[in-house]
């Protein structure tokens, strides 16, 4: 029975082993591995109590080796995170330090915008608070050193001896950091950090009760922080104070769900609470200071226990021709009976006692509010709005970006230097790289104070810049728009444009942050001229699908055409032409028109369809690539406002002028349109076959089309002119 029940602990099958392993205690009765089997069962079952009182059992006979108590110790732990779940967690507040939680000490933002103190931020790791990795950190970000050491000058020198104290702990100097961490304590007496810290060094220096003190006054300033309750339980642990360390262990791991941080001292603790003599000599040697010596003491014990076996067994041999294997089971079956007759022992009791406090309490921590370490607001005195202006810009910083050089800025004041520059505005530090890398982020402790100190002037300038953004683009609904001023495009069909000119960049971007991401674009007629004769009469809207950033900053945009327009009169806005435009839409098709229409449409999308399968395989996929297949015929294409998108598709691929281009896309006949498109491939076509007559001429059919391209635009024009 007993070999099945290891059999089905080993598969896994839980329930079924504590089933065999308690019909074996019933016919067998209790034994040593059959007891610590049943409670390693139950403690896979989510039983722990119930194992707590099975290992308490084997103790009373002899020591539970502490190998034999990681499963105890880990469902323990385990048990303490699931109750700790529904804790209510910290209020992150970017005014203290994400990971120390302490005022920040030469601060550090982070690519992600969250900042650190110089000592805590780690470029290897993931962010404390958004869990994004830490590629780029700044040098110290000026503008937040300013306003930490203006808003709390007291705690800025209290953090900068907590940091030095540290630094000589970690080099092994601990009296000396003991004094920086008096200092600290005297300068911010009710920070817990500074005490958790003390608390740590005077443990090393031997003085547990002292670290006590200092890890009491830390819990009692802030409950809900689980450093607090693990610096607590390891001085008790140091004291021999046993079942209170387990006690403020298992709170530390309910708060933080850390359990790996203290899984180790946990499970020394349990053996030391569950084994009687062991917890006894830790008792008698708790007046030995706690140092490193702590190894010795654990080796001193593991002999003792050893020899104490050896003394049992050598009571038990009577004679030395006695056989090892018969002095062997009557030393197991001694260890049964003493299980057999034991009572669970006081000090189980206050075990369970422990168990029973730590429950209670983590409901009472899940009710208070939960707060940070230091409760940080800033001096909200005349002139501090003033700390929070933006140097390029002379106004309140909106969106505030941080570079790697430590240097603070609006997010669209440092993109309009970075148009013309690739260094800092202030410093002239490179920042290609940082350009190159996309990581630009709102930098968190800069808006929250913001928010803080200024919040109606920042509301107020959340408003302008939003006004900026629409009044540099236009209104679509008011029919004033943004030009791109480079090629034709045409209705429903793409157009990838590549923007690198410093005036183009700052439009796009509006168009992007505003949420409207449409501009218009026109061809460009005449370079050296000013105003509207530099680009055509008419146009139309594209809409942003895509934008590709790159490395130098510019940008790929995937765009497609939306409704044509009319230029009606031209303007400029920081350096881009906008335009007081009207919109086109096709003449409404008369009932009587609508049959000759169907004729026309398939006729010249048949003929279209001809020409398009004389199209070379090379030239089908670069032309696919681009602007896509040909699209199905709509429905409802006679009604559309700018007719069948097929055909915008088909004028998009011919080989016609800019003038032609644009006369097409100014008429607002469907009928013209396609008569237009019908003379253009009827010119191709006989020119084909001219060209198929002529085999001796050395270019190709597309090249000549190309050539003849003049012609081909005379034949449309007079057909669009046409009344």
């Amino acid at each position: 029975m007993t070999e099945l029940a290891k059999e089905a602990f080993t598969s896994r099958n839980y329930h079924l082993a504590v089933e065999l392993y308690e019909r074996c205690l019933k016919q067998q009765g209790s034994s040593y591995e059959v007891l610590l089997g049943y409670g390693d069962s139950l403690l896979k079952c989510g039983r722990v109590k119930d194992s707590i009182e099975i290992y308490s059992r084997c103790s009373t006979a002899m020591s539970v080796p502490a190998d034999r108590l990681k499963h105890l110790a880990t469902a323990l732990l385990e048990d303490m995170v699931g109750i700790g779940t529904n804790l209510r967690r910290r209020i992150e507040t970017s005014f203290a330090c994400p990971l120390c939680e302490g005022i920040l000490y030469q601060p550090m933002t982070a690519g992600c915008g969250h900042t650190y103190c110089r000592n805590c931020v780690d470029p290897s790791k993931n962010c404390h608070v958004c869990g994004v990795k830490i590629a780029i950190v700044s040098e110290t970000n000026v503008l937040v050193q300013r306003l930490v050491e203006k808003w709390w000058p007291r705690e800025v020198e209290a953090s900068r001896a907590r940091h030095e104290g540290d630094i000589l702990m970690r080099k092994g100097h601990l009296g000396q950091a003991l004094e920086r961490y008096n200092l600290a304590v005297h300068l911010a007496p009710n920070s817990p950090l500074h005490l958790s810290n003390r608390a740590h060094v005077l443990l090393l220096l031997n003085r547990p009760l002292a670290a006590l003190t200092d890890a009491d006054h830390a819990v009692r300033l802030r409950p809900d922080w689980g450093k607090g309750h693990y610096r607590r339980g390891i001085a008790l642990s140091a004291l021999g104070r046993h079942e209170e360390a387990l006690y403020a262990l298992c709170i530390s791991v309910a708060i933080d769900k850390n359990p790996q941080a203290v899984r180790h001292e946990l499970t020394k603790i349990l053996h030391r609470v569950l084994s009687p003599k062991v917890h006894r000599q830790n008792v008698l040697s708790s007046r030995t200071p706690y140092s490193l010596t702590k190894s010795a003491l654990r080796t001193r014990n593991r002999h003792q226990l050893m020899n104490s076996n050896r003394s049992r067994r050598a009571t038990l041999n009577r004679s030395d021709c006695e056989d090892n294997s018969s002095g062997e089971e009557e030393f197991i079956q001694t260890i049964n009976r003493r299980i057999r007759s034991s009572i669970v022992p006081q000090v189980n009791t206050k075990l369970q006692a422990s168990l029973d406090r730590v429950y209670q309490d983590i409901e009472k921590l899940k009710r208070i509010e939960s707060r940070p370490a230091e409760i940080l607001l800033p001096t909200l005195s005349g002139g501090t709005a003033g700390e929070l202006d933006c140097i390029l810009c002379c106004r309140l910083l909106w969106k505030p970006v941080t570079t790697p050089c430590g240097h603070t800025y609006c997010w669209m004041c440092l993109d309009r230097c970075l148009d013309y520059s690739s260094a800092c505005p202030l410093c002239v530090t490179s920042l290609a790289d940082y350009l190159a890398s996309s990581q630009k982020t709102v930098t968190d402790f800069v808006e929250r104070a913001l928010k803080t100190v200024a919040p109606a002037e920042y509301t107020s300038r959340a408003v302008s810049h939003q006004l900026e953004l629409v009044q540099g683009l236009g209104l679509l609904d008011n029919e004033q728009i943004a030009v791109f001023i480079c090629t034709t495009a045409f209705p429903c069909v793409a157009c990838p444009l590549f923007v690198y000119e410093p005036r183009y960049r700052l439009m796009v971007r509006r168009c992007v942050d505003s949420g409207m991401r449409q501009f218009g674009i026109a061809a460009c007629l005449n370079k050296e001229a000013t105003g509207t004769k530099r680009y055509a009469e008419y146009g139309t809207i594209l809409d942003i699908r895509d934008r590709v950033l790159l490395k130098d900053g510019c940008s790929i945009l995937s765009t497609v055409g939306g409704r044509r327009f009319r230029v009606l009169s031209g303007g400029e806005k920081d350096g881009y032409d906008t335009a007081q435009v009207e919109f086109l839409r096709d003449t409404i098709v008369q009932q009587d028109q609508l049959l000759n229409l169907l004729e026309l449409h398939d006729k010249v999308r048949a003929k279209g369809r001809r020409w398009w399968d004389t199209v070379s395989i090379s030239q089908k996929s670069e032309i696919q690539r681009v602007f896509g297949r040909m699209p199905d015929v709509e429905e409802d294409w006679p009604r559309l406002p700018d007719g069948p998108s097929w055909a915008w598709w088909l004028l998009a691929i011919l080989p016609l002028g800019p003038q032609l281009q644009v006369g097409i896309l100014g008429t607002t006949s469907l009928e013209k349109r396609l008569r237009a498109i019908e003379k253009t491939l009827d010119h191709m076509e006989q020119r084909q076959l001219t060209i198929a007559a002529a085999p001796s001429e050395q270019t190709t059919t597309s090249a000549s089309i190309c050539r003849d391209g003049r012609a081909i635009t005379e034949t449309a024009i007079s057909v669009i002119q046409q009344s």
